[in-house]
């Protein structure tokens, strides 16, 4: 039985979620960033410009890669005031990163709306040596960690001060067979 209903990862994020939400949760910014990350933001942002009421102060801002969007979210919310509302249109991986620097700078989940094209690229925290491992891969996916070479399980929480998955060496809990005796 999945326990993917009970996870710390946003619904957007999950297996199988719906990517076509149109809708904002409330009208009641008093300005709005709008940030894509990739190539296949381009039709997300149009329909979210559309979407805003006529007079909104708003802001659209595109990159090829996360990091670059990150800095530029960092450098906005610098300068942000009361009624500020961001809505991201990005592949599920960059939406966490970004999410992550949202409520790091203390944006609430109802100051961000996001919207995902693909999943594309997660990052994945190693719970035995800390390094980041960047990959193409799933929930209950098992990946190499960059860092200590473990088998690590991509295990369903992702932190919401960074946006990773919690990696953790699959079969842990399995006992040694290396040719010792217990007894």
């Amino acid at each position: 039985m999945s326990q993917i209903a009970f996870s710390s990862i946003p619904t957007w994020a999950r297996p199988g979620a719906s990517a076509d939400d149109t809708e904002l949760p409330s009208n009641s910014g008093r300005s709005y960033l709008l940030l894509g990350v990739g190539d296949a933001t381009g039709d997300g942002m149009r329909r979210w410009v559309q979407a805003l009421p006529d007079g909104t102060a708003l802001q659209a801002m595109t990159f090829d890669d996360t990091e670059s969007a990150a800095q530029a979210l960092r450098d906005e919310l610098a300068r942000a005031r009361v009624g500020f509302r961001l809505v991201i249109v990005a592949p599920a991986g960059a939406a966490l990163a970004l999410r992550g620097v949202a409520t790091s700078a203390g944006l609430e989940d109802d100051e961000i709306h996001v919207t995902t094209a693909g999943a594309g690229v997660i990052e994945i925290f190693c719970s035995h040596c800390g390094a980041i491992t960047s990959t193409v891969a799933a929930v209950d996916d098992v990946v190499d960690c960059g860092g200590c070479d473990r088998h690590l399980l991509v295990y369903h929480h992702v932190s919401r001060r960074s946006g990773r998955y919690l990696g953790f060496m699959v079969d842990a809990e399995a006992p040694a067979t290396a040719g010792g005796s217990l007894s």
